[in-house]
């Protein structure tokens, strides 16, 4: 299969998902009174912020996750299919979880909604990578084994992540989405590649490993997605 074909429409997919993110909040019912309108909307602006937020890292996440495969086939399609499914859906746990934090009606119910559609994300980055990475399958030859066993032990990681999110949402659902915002700020700052030492041979990052190939891929997802793996060169062929 085309590898770049299918980097393409899931660009797409993002792209869309990230766009219709806006819909998600309602308009003002009574303009006599903007200001308190807009102010009362504050829950539903909260849950776009960290909604887009996590769909944005969630594309630079994919980006870095596909650099690390040579090639890719059917059942990789098929679940990458899966994940961009999650992904296209998050838009509409994000509107119902606002609204109800805005109305104050049912917001536990719709927090574990919003949960359980990111746990569900976690799982099918994880099933992408390990369909992928299993025994090196569509991995580049030069991808260090070091590096895809972390990366297995960080989207396993992320999966229990995103699956106690739940119970946090049955708690609390203000507390729950500021986990969620806690856990895209975590995987923004690359808290694996940030780590000292990450350079060749365990050495301090070089100017060559700053400047290209050191970006790692998820997520659960949060995600937001449970790991990012570091991109390398691999030849002439490299896009």
């Amino acid at each position: 299969m085309n590898k770049s074909r299918v980097e393409a429409f899931s660009d797409g997919v993002f792209a869309i998902a990230i766009t219709l993110l806006v819909l998600t909040i309602a308009q003002p019912a009574n303009y006599h009174d903007l200001g308190r309108e807009l102010a009362h909307r504050w829950p539903s602006l909260a849950a776009y912020v960290v909604s887009f937020a996590v769909i944005g890292i969630m594309w630079l996440n994919h980006h870095s996750l596909f650099s690390s495969f040579e090639r890719i086939d059917r059942g990789l399609f098929y679940l990458n299919l899966l994940l961009l499914l999650t992904i296209t859906f998050l838009p509409y746990p994000t509107g119902v979880l606002g609204e109800a934090l805005a109305k104050g009606q049912s917001s536990t119910t719709a927090a574990v909604f919003y949960a359980v559609t990111m746990a569900v994300n976690s799982y099918a980055w994880s099933a992408l990578w390990l369909y992928g990475s299993y025994h090196r399958r569509l991995l580049h030859a030069s991808f260090p084994e070091e590096e895809r066993k972390l990366a297995t032990l960080l989207f396993t990681i992320g999966v229990v992540m995103y699956t106690l999110a739940i119970v946090v949402a049955l708690l609390n659902a203000y507390a729950f989405l500021a986990l969620q915002a806690a856990f895209a700020i975590y995987y923004a700052l690359d808290p694996v590649n940030r780590r000292p030492g990450r350079g060749r041979r365990g050495g301090p990052a070089s100017a060559d490993d700053l400047a290209g190939g050191n970006d790692v891929a998820s997520q659960t997802g949060l995600a937001s997605t449970p790991g990012r793996l570091r991109r390398r060169s691999h030849g002439p062929g490299r896009r």
